[in-house]
């Protein structure tokens, strides 16, 4: 239904304007409708901020927030039977870390920590022993105060080194003490990976070579994709040699050359000297 120009004037009160030369009213209106239209919107956005940001629950005791970046790091040993077991992984200069580290650096108890660093680049050639395991003391709060000659041991890893060493350090109550303890390391970098670690026996306790050797063969790692190398490294480790350290009996003497001892196959060393036939003249 339209409205002519006639109509309008005489719809209208005589002391107000036409419709159209009121545009005062008009702009009010739309202001109105552009602040209503404003509030929304924000009134939109605020609650879509707040529901992203939602609080999550937080994890119950036990439980991982993110099991694919998890590392499972760990030695199943009975020298470590109920200790407390603690995995960091760090960066240092490039080079992943991953840590475990058994018990503590006690006057009483046994203590051992083992690093798996996975450098970003080529770590084919290895520093030289001491200075390695004084870089490994280092990081786990400890320092070297006399090193002895590395000597081999097989694993399945392939061959390490060994030297004992006296190790100093602070206690759980911050009291400075001095213990022999053993370092560590895989012989020559594995597909970028190494592998060193310090150990100290409980008092009482001894860990010769091949006890060492039953330690590092029950070493597991799976870091779940995190750490590549250090998961293949492990993964191609001779399944069939896990664990055959520690069937073997303890190494006759620790003092003689490992390496002469255990170079002559077993069925050699115990073979029965022939006996010597003199011949008779006739």
């Amino acid at each position: 239904m339209s409205v002519s120009g006639f109509e309008r004037d005489w719809l209208l009160d005589p002391h107000q304007k036409p419709l159209e030369a009121r545009p005062f009213g008009i702009r009010a209106s739309l202001g109105l409708g552009a602040s209503a239209l404003v509030i929304l919107v924000g009134f939109w956005l605020i609650s879509g901020r707040s529901g992203g940001n939602a609080p999550v629950a937080s994890p119950t005791p036990g439980e991982t927030a993110s099991p694919a970046a998890s590392v499972q790091f760990d030695l199943r040993a009975p020298e470590f039977a109920g200790l407390v077991r603690a995995v960091a992984t760090s960066d240092v200069s490039g080079a992943r870390i991953d840590s475990l580290t058994i018990g503590q650096f006690a006057p009483n108890g046994a203590y051992a920590r083992f690093d798996i660093r996975q450098a970003s680049g080529d770590a084919r050639a290895n520093p030289e022993f001491a200075i390695d395991l004084a870089r490994e003391a280092t990081e786990a709060g400890l320092k070297v105060v006399k090193i002895g000659q590395p000597a081999p041991f097989a694993t399945r890893f392939g061959a390490f080194e060994v030297a004992d060493a006296r190790l100093s350090g602070k206690s759980p109550a911050g009291l400075s003490l001095e213990r022999d303890c053993q370092t560590l390391r895989l012989a020559g970098s594995k597909q970028g990976v190494a592998i060193a670690g310090v150990v100290c026996a409980a008092p009482g306790q001894t860990l010769d070579r091949r006890a060492l050797a039953c330690l590092v063969d029950q070493l597991s790692f799976r870091s779940n994709g995190a750490a590549v190398a250090a998961d293949k490294l492990f993964l191609l480790a001779d399944p069939l040699l896990r664990g055959a350290a520690c069937a073997q009996g303890p190494a006759a003497s620790e003092k003689a050359d490992w390496m002469t001892a255990h170079s002559a196959p077993p069925a050699a060393q115990n073979a029965v000297p022939p006996t010597k036939i003199s011949k008779k003249a006739h």
